[in-house]
């Protein structure tokens, strides 16, 4: 394992606790010793370094189908949406695989 790492496990790990302690970021930061503002710079490192990069969305209307239907791909992941769909669900499903629908 190198320094590098390491150190972003070890960041990983703390900014997870953090999350899941309800404490605000000052709380946490202060009573383990470290300041918040790199609490919330690794926070947000984190964050963009688990992002796709792309949101894809593309139209397609295959012979089998009599109705078009719509493929939204985020990273490897790949949604089918057809006429009909929930726009909220297929909002929910692309905010939980990282894109930024809103």
């Amino acid at each position: 394992m190198t320094r590098t790492s390491s150190t972003e496990e070890k960041w990983a790990d703390r900014v997870r606790a953090w999350r899941e302690s309800g404490e605000s970021a000052e709380e946490f930061a202060r009573s383990r010793g470290f300041a918040a503002s790199t609490l919330h710079g690794w926070s947000s490192r984190l964050s963009r370094a688990e992002r796709p990069r792309f949101l894809r969305l593309v139209p397609k209307a295959p012979a089998a189908m009599s109705a078009p239907e719509l493929v939204v791909e985020v990273g490897g992941a790949r949604v089918r949406v057809v006429a009909g769909f929930d726009p909220t669900l297929l909002a929910e499903v692309v905010r939980a695989l990282g894109g930024a629908a809103r």
